[in-house]
């Protein structure tokens, strides 16, 4: 981190410079024409320090991208979340009774059902597990598997992991998910957390600390930190994950990283990472019109799209799930393929929710069934 100099520095600098080391203001007190060039000249170049010092701390951070942004990052104590891949527990057998103890190959390949045009995602089974089909039965359950690729693309519905790739099994199911994957963090999102910890320096376990070092977990998107939620000496966190309630291994990761921060004193249990308690949000839209060249089949995919949108990010933000706001989001809906982004909704009317839905702190608003008809 960039030292900014004092007035007092600056001043010994300039005394320094013009009548030798080892020299202090005080030695020039039958010199005022020397004495006050120097003070001069310091606050003059104090002020240049603080110009330099106000684009450093408030635009450098604001402006800067990539590996400029990571620097300033880490001078914070701020690092980028990598991305991570997804990992899945899934059941591994064959059709038949097994007549041995069969294991379950490292790196064995499975994968989801290609659609369309693009390729199945694949995932390969983590090494070092140990996982056998006992003699006598067909299949073995809990076998994590493991996307090749990083990144969110590998959070794929339940059950989407159905094919085994390579001889030796016959069947992949009951895939669920085991931890998430997560895209690197974006710019604007590790921006912010810098920015934050630049308003609130680390203190040692403030409110502010908290969120800092969960929002810091690889998996965390959001925490929100409620001191005192079961009494005196307690602090509750409250963290959301990729697909918007976290996993359980997050939330495990998520606490044991905390525990390692938690001040000396806090009680056993004190501090405690929770997932926020799911409240569905069912939207149905009726006697719907569309604009033409649309209909409920082609046209639907696009308002359901806006509303999943909505519900998932702003009326979380908003601590609210608003009617007005699910009208207009649904009549503001468009083919993101066109670029006039004209409604693909002429009128409709609406029948359900019937009225606003505000969230408590625990509480996080989740998409239940969108109805367009």
């Amino acid at each position: 981190m960039v030292r900014w100099p004092t007035k007092d520095e600056l001043t010994q600098k300039f005394v320094e410079y013009l009548i030798g080391p080892n020299k202090t203001i005080d030695d020039l007190q039958n010199q005022w024409v020397a004495k006050h060039l120097i003070l001069g000249l310091r606050e003059a170049v104090y002020m240049l320090v603080v110009v330099l010092k106000f684009v450093y701390d408030n635009i450098t951070a604001v402006t800067a991208t990539g590996e400029k942004l990571d620097e300033l990052g880490e001078e914070y104590g701020v690092e980028r979340k990598a991305a991570s891949k997804a990992i899945y527990s899934v059941t591994i057998g064959k059709s038949s009774a097994v007549t041995s103890d069969t294991p379950v190959p490292d790196n064995f390949l499975v994968t989801t059902t290609p659609i369309g045009n693009d390729p199945p995602i694949q995932y390969r089974v983590i090494p070092r597990q140990a996982k056998v089909i006992p003699y006598g039965r067909t299949s073995v359950d809990e076998v994590l598997v493991e996307c090749t690729e990083f990144g969110e693309r590998g959070n794929v519905p339940e059950g989407a992991i159905n094919l085994v790739a390579q001889a030796g099994f016959d069947f992949v199911s009951n895939a669920v998910v085991y931890r998430a994957g997560t895209n690197i963090e974006e710019d604007e999102v590790y921006r912010q957390r810098i920015l934050d910890r630049k308003r609130n320096p680390g203190k040692g376990g403030t409110a502010h600390d908290y969120k800092t070092w969960a929002e810091s977990v690889n998996g965390v998107v959001s925490a929100l930190v409620i001191p005192l939620n079961r009494g005196n000496g307690t602090v509750d966190i409250v963290i959301t994950g990729v697909n918007g309630i976290p996993d359980q291994v997050v939330i495990e990761e998520c606490q044991s990283f905390i525990e390692t921060k938690t001040p000396a004193g806090m009680a056993d249990g004190g501090v405690k990472v929770l997932a926020p308690t799911p409240i569905t949000i069912n939207v149905t839209l009726e006697n719907t019109i569309w604009t033409a060249g649309y209909s409920v089949e082609t046209g639907s995919q696009f308002v359901q799209s806006a509303l999943i949108d909505y519900i998932e990010r702003q009326a979380n933000k908003d601590r609210v799930v608003r009617v007005v706001d699910l009208l207009t989001t649904a009549k503001q809906a468009y083919n993101p393929q066109d670029p006039s982004k004209k409604p693909v909704l002429v009128d409709f009317s609406m029948s359900v929710p019937e009225a606003n839905k505000f969230l408590a702190n625990t509480e996080m608003a989740v998409v239940g069934q969108i109805t367009i008809t």
